[in-house]
């Protein structure tokens, strides 16, 4: 199933929400990164982690499918005055003029590709990218923890709210769990604006993510416990090019 992400008012809540990644994160992948080395973050957003990157000194190119979350990160970066390097691609159509030391894929987003031939093809499209002795990070998570039903405001201004209400379902033969979104922008009392979307997320057994690794020319080095914004379940899967 196609996702249907993410628009205005989704990027805006995104980065309300969601800010900057928090120093612990941070630091758990600039340790794997090299001086000089450029770094690849696959399914950026809006600069959730990349800007912190650059501001560290980072050489730090975005891709993301989304051209709503690429303008929010210009307009993120800018705060601080830095240029990203961003591209807007589908991770299986992935194609810029450089190879990476360090892939990053955070905050459970590789879970966006459903499919698992599209999956796979993501990660070639990555080891493709990548310098020999790269690493490739990327976060994954259980959606099926998931409350069923849930709703989230954040105030933008005295009057103006932006209300977030997600109805999950789960179909557990397709290993899909699948979140109907709704965004309301309140101004006054009274809604001004809506954006339906609809989000899949699958997920993976140890053993299927080390199948499809092995597939795309990886081989899995480990799996450390990370816990991402929200989630008590989470881990960060690392592997490097066989």
């Amino acid at each position: 199933m196609k996702n249907s992400y993410y628009g205005k008012l989704c990027a805006i809540f995104y980065d309300e929400v969601k800010q900057f990644a928090p120093q612990d994160e941070i630091n758990f992948y600039t340790s794997f990164m090299l001086p000089g080395g450029r770094i690849l973050e696959a399914m950026a957003g809006s600069g959730r982690l990349q800007i912190p990157l650059m501001q560290l000194g980072y050489q730090v190119d975005g891709v993301d499918c989304s051209s709503d979350m690429l303008a929010r990160c210009v307009l993120r970066s800018k705060i601080f005055g830095l240029v990203p390097s961003l591209y807007q691609q589908y991770l299986d159509q992935l194609d810029t003029p450089y190879k990476y030391q360090t892939v990053i894929i955070a905050v459970g987003s590789f879970q966006l590709i459903t499919a698992r031939e599209v999956a796979l093809k993501s990660l070639i499209k990555i080891r493709e990218h990548m310098l020999p002795t790269g690493d490739l990070l990327f976060s994954v998570f259980d959606p099926r923890l998931a409350e069923p039903w849930s709703k989230r405001t954040v105030r933008l201004s005295g009057s103006k709210v932006l209300n977030l209400i997600t109805r999950r379902e789960f179909e557990f033969a397709n290993n899909l769990a699948l979140a109907y979104c709704c965004y309301e922008l309140v101004v006054a009392g009274q809604v001004e604006q809506q954006e339906q979307e609809l989000i899949s997320v699958t997920w993976y057994s140890d053993l299927e993510l080390e199948q499809l690794l092995d597939r795309a020319g990886f081989k899995l080095v480990g799996i450390s416990d990370y816990f991402l914004p929200n989630s008590d379940n989470s881990r960060i899967i690392h592997a490097k090019l066989k």
